[in-house]
């Protein structure tokens, strides 16, 4: 039996392919392509969403801290104020003590918290006494009464010069300065640092020992 030569020889077929495997092939590219998209897509519209979300609070928040939630300036006010001890009438020179009572009004719709108020009593320009009230809190939109024990030491009063004059007129202007530090807690988030500082002037009455409240007796608010 004759050899074949090499050139005669058989070769293997290439393997059959048929067209439905293209196919196929090309129905899950596509099918990843369009999950793919798809996936993109609602990756965007979830991201503008967040973000609209996001400025709408923006929008609300700076709507309700200018309206709303706005930190209005507290009222303090010195009701009136109370002959506890002492006294200078016929040439006494003990100290005087002197109960004020002062309210705080609270117009925010949260509370306002202050710290100790510090107070300094003055005749003629020059101290000569002070005081100190506690600390509290005045809920939102109410008013709270606080009091503030002053005591006027009889010597630093009897060292300043012209006292003879008011004297022999038995009564005394006595003016005060009062600080109250404190703050409002917007949201129980955002505090707002709130000082208010009041100026008062009364009448002490050396015979009857009765004190006068003066018109000015309002505090001033810096925030």
């Amino acid at each position: 039996m004759a050899q074949q030569s090499p050139d005669q020889q058989i070769k293997p077929l290439a393997p059959f392919i048929s067209s439905s495997h293209f196919n196929s092939q090309e129905d899950q590219d596509y099918a990843f392509t369009h999950r793919k998209n798809i996936r993109i897509r609602k990756f965007i519209q979830c991201c503008g969403c967040a973000t609209a979300i996001v400025v709408l609070l923006v929008v609300i928040v700076l709507v309700l801290g200018f309206t709303v939630y706005n930190v209005k300036d507290p009222q303090v006010r010195m009701n009136g104020a109370t002959l506890i001890s002492g006294t200078f009438a016929n040439g006494a020179t003990d100290n005087v003590t002197i109960l004020a009572d002062i309210s705080v009004k609270n117009p925010n719709a949260f509370t306002f918290r202050f710290e100790n108020a510090w107070t300094d009593v003055y005749y003629n320009g020059e101290e000569i006494g002070d005081g100190q009230s506690p600390s509290g809190k005045a809920k939102a939109r109410r008013t709270i009464r606080v009091n503030t024990t002053m005591e006027i030491n009889a010597k630093k009063l009897l060292a300043i010069p012209n006292l003879d004059t008011d004297l022999k007129d038995q009564a005394l202007n006595i003016s005060s300065y009062t600080r109250i530090d404190g703050k409002v807690k917007i949201l129980n988030i955002f505090p707002r640092k709130v000082v208010v500082e009041m100026n008062c002037t009364i009448t002490y009455n050396i015979t009857t020992g009765s004190i006068k409240n003066g018109d000015n007796c309002l505090g001033n608010v810096d925030i």
